[in-house]
């Protein structure tokens, strides 16, 4: 990836105005590191009270719940003013603020934007301030806060863990005569498994005379495809290849690994018909979620739509082809303090707060997974999950983890390897057509870095 970057390009990229632009011209260049003082030494908050804007893009009430518990922590002196916007409104007002020189005090940061931040300077390096904070935390999942490193700089503190593998119906597992997914797995395994899930309104099987795939009361797996950088990419990984090149200049899809991969996903759905295409489902809503499917790729968030009918459990991603491994897709949001931040001292102590144990249990209380080993459990008084949740979303996340793709094109990427492969997963094109149709697209955004 070039570490070379303008803030003209930089508005560009981040798809703002001219009139962005122009505030540029009047800005001086932005600092780096830390505030006045010793390099890295985290001074005491001023003595009058400060109160600090920190920008995040969810979570409203929870932010003012904590701005109060740290305000009690702190006797008053430093008080948070939270500034919470959409998911898209949130990037387009960070950007125009850190072009402008004029960012808030504390911010979320992103793994698709992380990495352009600090290239450009807008956000420190906090491993001074880390190192200068007598004890903080140092029980990061390693695969989490790893997220948030760059050329050897910690960009963010880490605050949550999202973790994405394979979710199975146990019941429908059960009732099939199988064992479900898990260590020692292969897809050769899950094709198995989908062949004998998988049946018709008229009892039949994929391998029997007189199935109908358009006539399924249960398939085998469902959206197992739907998301090339959360279930896609990770899979490729779980087959010995992937979708970029290692130091993600070049989009791979069209590499003899990779297409037998895919090749084996466009099988599982034209072929074996254990996974429905696009034009199957249209209108049914979440089958996993139904009792229709008996396997899915998800995060955790989906817990919230179970109706209890069911007993569901958790796989990594079987191992694939002559060189497979399990994986877990891993992914999580961060805190970070703007290089220009108005009060850096007094948003280091809000952000350090954050990964607390106190902050941590009151993150818990909504639901949230902890980016700490020993907090990560917190949760677990709010959620009645199996076993296996606790085991691969918890116990071995830095185990089968593999960290989420990083990119600030990310989300046109996806969408355009979607595009390519629409007509593949609907049996109108093959997996080599569309890879090496779209590879040059991906390459260009690749570059765009």
């Amino acid at each position: 990836m070039s570490n070379q970057i303008s803030r003209r390009s930089f508005l560009r990229s981040a798809g703002l105005g001219t009139g962005a632009v122009a505030v540029l011209a009047a800005c001086q260049p932005m600092p780096g590191g830390t505030s006045d003082g010793e390099e890295g030494a985290a001074a005491a908050p001023a003595s009058e009270p400060v109160s600090i804007t920190s920008m995040t893009w969810a979570w409203t009430e929870l932010m003012a719940q904590l701005s109060e518990v740290f305000a009690e922590q702190n006797d008053g002196a430093i008080t948070v003013e939270g500034q919470t916007l959409g998911w898209g409104d949130y990037w387009t007002k960070l950007n125009t603020l850190y072009a402008s020189g004029s960012p808030p005090d504390a911010a979320w940061t992103h793994t698709a934007w992380v990495r352009p931040h600090a290239v450009l300077g807008v956000i420190e390096d906090l491993n001074p301030r880390i190192d200068a904070t007598p004890g903080f935390p140092d029980d990061w999942y390693s695969s989490v806060w790893g997220l948030f490193e760059f050329e050897g700089g910690q960009y963010g503190s880490s605050w949550d863990v999202g973790v994405q593998g394979i979710w199975y119906n146990r019941n429908l597992y059960e009732e099939a005569g199988l064992t479900g997914p898990g260590v020692g797995t292969t897809y050769a395994d899950l094709l198995e498994h989908g062949l004998t899930l998988t049946t018709d309104r008229g009892g039949n099987h994929p391998q029997d005379d007189g199935f109908n795939k358009r006539e399924v009361s249960v398939w085998g797996m469902s959206n197992m495809v739907d998301n090339w950088v959360n279930e896609i990419r990770p899979q490729a990984v779980a087959w010995g290849t992937d979708i970029f090149n290692e130091d993600e200049t070049e989009c791979i899809v069209n590499s003899e690994a990779t297409l037998e991969f895919l090749n084996w996903y466009l099988d599982a759905i034209q072929t074996h018909n254990i996974h429905p295409s696009a034009d199957l489902i249209e209108g049914l809503g979440n089958l996993f979620v139904s009792g229709s499917s008996g396997m899915i790729s998800t995060f955790p968030g989906i817990i919230d739509q179970f109706d209890g009918t069911f007993v569901w459990e958790i796989s990594p991603y079987p191992m694939g082809g002559s060189n497979g491994t399990h994986t877990l897709n891993v992914g999580g949001s961060a805190w970070s303090v703007p290089s220009e931040s108005p009060h850096p001292e007094e948003a280091w102590e809000w952000v350090s707060f954050n990964a607390t144990d106190l902050a941590h249990q009151t993150w818990a209380q909504r639901g949230i997974i902890n980016a700490r080993r020993s907090t990560s459990k917190y949760v677990l008084d709010q959620m009645d999950v199996p076993d296996t949740f606790v085991e691969f979303y918890m116990d071995r996340i830095d185990e089968f983890g593999v960290p989420v793709w990083q990119h600030k094109n990310r989300a046109q990427i996806n969408t355009a390897l979607t595009s390519a492969f629409e007509l593949v997963w609907l049996g109108d094109s093959t997996v080599e057509d569309a890879a090496n149709g779209v590879k040059a697209e991906v390459d260009e955004l690749l570059a765009d870095a």
